[in-house]
């Protein structure tokens, strides 16, 4: 198993995910869409963000943006396009265990479609909540454990150890989503264990959201997404106490001291910090130094690559 899903070691292009999947992206769209418009704030960071899929659902509530993905290629490839459409985004290379920010650096921030890659899901929350400051939107996605049809296979097995709070390692039935036939970290949650966990590194959860209610090829094939979208609507507002959907959003706020929201760091460079101490870095040209841990970290293609393992 794989402790990092490098998409590059394959050359996997993530967007090709996505060609026949519009209902889904609607779906998430509905729910984030709403909550962003009515929220406000100087830096705003898209975790695993990849091609910029979600971008117009924050970029017009922060003055400025930035994705941080593992994939330094894919950032590559879709620079120009994103610059050219939100001109105050940046792209940044980094493992989201070690974020080269500052404490406190953005008002906001999601992560949507990456969890289920994480192994060590504390560690990748305490990073998230050192770089959001105080009063801080955050949006959680994850892949849910114990929705419906999963909680019915279990019931027809006899499996009732499955409704645990253990996190499950799903199998891939043939998708390896860009690990090239070797079976990647593909892990579902049990909402109160993600719950707790969020609770205990400083968020507090707003509002639960069940997100793809009719994620089945055949209903998909039958409706088109107008008629699709138009009931996960309804759904959305009806059922959002339950666990039915095979994904699920928390919406949360920072409780923590990270200091105040809105601070007006107009730089790129301002924000940046040493990924692995933490430390500010010094900047030439296309480089960036840390004089502390006396690592070095290049611009490549201008993109910031801050990866480190």
């Amino acid at each position: 198993m794989q402790k990092i899903s490098d998409y590059d070691q394959f050359d996997y292009d993530y967007e090709t995910y996505w060609n026949d999947r519009n209902y889904e992206h609607l779906a998430e769209v509905n729910i984030l869409e709403p909550i962003l418009r009515n929220e406000s704030g100087n830096w705003f960071i898209d975790i695993g963000g990849s091609f910029g899929r979600l971008s117009e659902t924050y970029s017009s509530s922060f003055k400025k943006q930035v994705i941080i993905d593992y994939s330094l290629k894919t950032l590559q490839k879709n620079r120009s396009k994103l610059i050219k459409k939100f001109p105050n985004m940046h792209l940044v290379a980094a493992n989201v265990y070690h974020l080269p920010f500052r404490k406190g650096s953005f008002d906001g921030g999601l992560m949507v479609r990456v969890l289920h890659h994480i192994e060590n899901q504390a560690n990748c929350l305490k990073e998230i909540s050192r770089v959001l400051s105080r009063g801080a939107p955050y949006l959680q996605e994850f892949a849910n454990k114990i929705h419906f049809k999963a909680r019915l296979r279990a019931l027809l097995k006899f499996d009732l150890s499955f409704f645990s709070e253990k996190v499950y390692q799903q199998p891939s039935a043939g998708n390896f989503e860009g690990s090239k036939n070797q079976e990647a970290i593909f892990l579902n949650y049990h909402p109160s264990y993600l719950k707790k966990l969020m609770e205990d590194h400083d968020f507090e959860i707003l509002k639960k959201y069940n997100c793809s209610f009719f994620r089945i090829p055949f209903i998909k094939r039958a409706l088109p997404p107008n008629i699709l979208l138009a009931a996960e609507k309804l759904l959305q507002k009806a059922f959002s106490w339950t666990n039915f959907t095979p994904s699920i959003f928390y919406h949360a706020k920072t409780r923590g001291t990270s200091g105040t929201r809105n601070r007006e760091n107009n730089s790129l460079e301002n924000i940046l910090a040493c990924p692995l101490c933490k430390s500010n870095l010094k900047f030439s040209k296309s480089e960036a130094s840390c004089p502390k841990c006396e690592k070095l970290f290049k611009m490549k293609d201008n993109v910031w690559d801050f990866r480190v393992n």
